[in-house]
């Protein structure tokens, strides 16, 4: 019989050694090969983007691309799988079209049939131009430092790095800012070159700079009547060096130059909006000294309607990069209402949680350290945003049946004269009006926080899973305002109104103080969202709903991306603080558990209407004004149902401006949200 042997230990591993070697080699090769089909198949779908423009062209003879081009999102294409994001159509010559940026998550397409580009890196990896206007600036200096800044044009794409080099050594590795201090240097003139790159790995180099270290000709500059916070316009006062021989200069983009002259050795700038001035000195046309003034505090959007912090609330912006929210620096505009993205800001939990590494807490996250920090998702409790207060221009004071329209907001801080809407005592359309929500009991707010999301119980509650609150103990439960929650249903709107109460206990798991009044949702409050949705500063268009990651799925946002309210529309309808003349409910079995039926006490924040129909809507509450609008639904509050519901999934019809109504008492798919404001 033969001997049969087998592999060795020394060839098993030779061959497990080549395998491994033959896919590292491989390995890159399929990738790119991936990756390079992945990219030819949405370049087809872009030239099938171009052809089919032009066959729509084609066969509509009364439409036109307009010079400034047209959104792919209007044009009736008949494209298989057209699920762009955005995109831009522009007429290159007669009947021949471009695109300018054509978007599908990171894909990106631009050109014409002829030269078409994509690339799957974004938009900004498509540039063609290098960054323009490279320009040096002296920010500070010691005996045996120097600290630059540098400004360069760049349109088309984004500056992703910046490389220095002093005495024509090495440039240093690459950083993100465009601010950097050579340290450890000899007194005397230093000689400064930068090289900027943009994303598509285009660069530029300055010319040569020189500065001098132990600088005694430095511009200074400090704000007067400094205060903290937010301000419609700010003045800085800048001290110049002296000097016969010298001209003083300032310029709003480093490039055409205004001489200006000093009160003693001061100039002081009133300055009205954010952005940057230069300023300089010269001698016989050459440059002493500049210097450049970064301006970030100016708000000239909410007229004094800043958001208010309540103690221990955290301001938070989303790191679109990281995919978290971090903390926001307070004392810097943190929000932007003019580019639709709202304030909003966070309550955590006091103490980390020993078992997550992750877990921080409270204390940790209200001290300035934790500025541009994550805030762990799992210490946090509830999301807000804030709605600040306003005044809109009155457009269907009668209450007629019109189509959806833009609905013009103007902010308006609580020290600025309210607007009455009235001629002679009446409300006209196109008065000024300062919208209800604002206001109650004679205080007058500055906004309000509404809950990010609707109201769910922590994970501690055996209610969590199923949000049915009929199945646990409603006085244990803690209210969460969080993403991928059951929201609670099954409760009375007297049980909402205690359980949101209950939240301003002194033992309370969220932080809330004094300071703080919480309530349930009402209905002007409820009508002031979603006309802000509406408005010149909202995305003007009925909310879709989607239950998919809230992070990437956006359509149920009140402003379309991540810093609105979500759920408003398509999800449970919500309970909101509005009643008929004190009806407690229907009768002594299906009631609110307000009194006289119940043994709660009537809230003093309450929505009370005069009437049961339309005509008895309060102005600002998104029922009279609005009805009909995106077909929603709408049944008034009357005698048996004097308690309003708003918004969610109604008779199959999707809609913010749903309106329906209840006994008050407990309903399986009906939920509710809170809000805050600050005593």
């Amino acid at each position: 019989m033969k001997n049969k042997k087998g592999f060795t230990l020394f060839e098993f591993l030779l061959t497990l050694v080549i395998i491994l070697v033959v896919i590292i080699v491989a390995l890159p090769l399929v990738l790119y090969a991936i990756k390079s089909a992945r990219i030819s198949a949405f370049k087809t779908s872009a030239y099938n983007v171009l052809d089919s423009t032009e066959y729509y062209l084609t066969k509509e003879d009364y439409v036109s691309i307009p010079t400034e081009g047209i959104s792919i999102e209007e044009l009736d294409l008949n494209i298989e799988n057209n699920n762009f994001d955005s995109g831009l159509i522009k007429e290159a010559d007669k009947n021949h079209f471009q695109l300018v940026y054509l978007t599908k998550n990171n894909y990106c397409a631009i050109g014409t049939k002829e030269n078409l580009r994509a690339t799957d890196a974004g938009c900004g990896a498509l540039d063609l131009t290098a960054p323009e206007h490279v320009f040096l600036y002296l920010k500070n200096t010691s005996k045996d430092s120097i600290t630059i800044l540098v400004s360069t044009d760049e349109s088309e794409s984004e500056i992703v790095s910046y490389e220095y080099s002093i005495d024509n050594g090495k440039y240093t590795k690459e950083i993100a800012k465009n601010e950097y201090t050579f340290s450890s240097l000899k007194e005397g003139e230093h000689k400064i070159k930068v090289r900027v790159t943009n994303e598509a790995g285009l660069q530029t180099e300055s010319e040569i700079y020189t500065f001098k270290t132990n600088n005694i000709s430095r511009i200074e500059c400090i704000e007067k009547n400094k205060t903290s916070g937010f301000k419609t316009e700010m003045n800085m006062v800048c001290t110049y060096p002296i000097g016969e021989e010298y001209t003083y200069e300032y310029s709003l983009d480093h490039t055409n130059w205004e001489q200006i002259k000093l009160d003693d050795n001061q100039y002081m700038f009133q300055i009205k909006e954010n952005g940057t001035i230069y300023t300089r000195v010269l001698q016989n046309e050459k440059i002493v000294t500049v210097h450049a003034i970064n301006i970030d505090n100016i708000d000239t959007t909410l007229n004094g309607a800043y958001p208010e912090l309540l103690e221990n609330m955290i301001p938070v912006i989303y790191d679109q990069n990281k995919g978290v929210w971090v903390k926001a620096d307070a004392r810097i505009k943190y929000f932007s209402y003019e580019n639709k993205n709202y304030a909003n800001a966070v309550f955590v939990r006091k103490n980390a949680d020993t078992d997550d590494p992750k877990s921080r807490s409270r204390e940790y996250y209200l001290s300035n350290r934790a500025i541009g920090e994550e805030v762990y998702e799992g210490d946090i409790l509830g999301y807000y945003v804030w709605i600040p207060r306003y005044r809109y221009q009155l457009f269907n004071v009668s209450n007629k049946t019109q189509d959806p329209q833009t609905i013009m907001i103007e902010f308006e801080g609580k020290n600025i004269k309210k607007s009455s809407g009235e001629i002679e005592g009446t409300y006209t359309n196109d008065n000024w009006y300062t919208h209800p929500a604002f206001s109650n009991n004679g205080v007058e707010y500055n906004g309000f926080w509404i809950s990010k999301f609707q109201n769910s119980a922590g994970k501690n509650s055996s209610c969590y899973l199923t949000g049915d609150a009929s199945s646990c103990n409603i006085k244990s439960i803690n209210l969460y305002s969080l993403p991928y929650s059951k929201s609670i249903t099954n409760v009375s709107i007297s049980t909402a109104h205690l359980m949101s109460s209950n939240m301003m206990i002194k033992s309370n798991i969220y932080g809330f103080k004094s300071d703080a009044f919480v309530h349930v949702l009402t209905n002007l409050e409820w009508g002031a969202t979603s006309y802000l949705t509406n408005s010149n500063y909202g995305i003007n268009q009925n909310l879709e709903y989607s239950s998919s990651d809230y992070k990437n799925n956006m359509t149920s946002s009140t402003t379309g991306n991540i810093t609105g309210v979500y759920d408003m529309s398509g999800t449970l309808p919500e309970m909101v603080m509005a009643n008929y003349n004190k009806d407690a409910g229907k009768d002594e079995k299906d009631n609110s558990g307000f009194k006289d039926y119940g043994e709660v006490d009537w809230p003093n924040y309450i929505d009370y209407y005069k009437g049961i129909t339309y005509k008895n809507r309060i102005l600002g509450d998104a029922t009279g004004e609005t009805k009909g609008w995106y077909n929603s639904y709408y049944q008034f509050i009357n005698g048996e149902n004097p308690f309003m519901i708003r918004g969610g999934k109604m008779e199959n019809i999707s809609s913010i401006y749903n309106v329906g109504r209840s006994t008050g008492n407990i309903q399986a798919d009906v939920t509710f949200r809170t809000a805050l404001v600050k005593n």
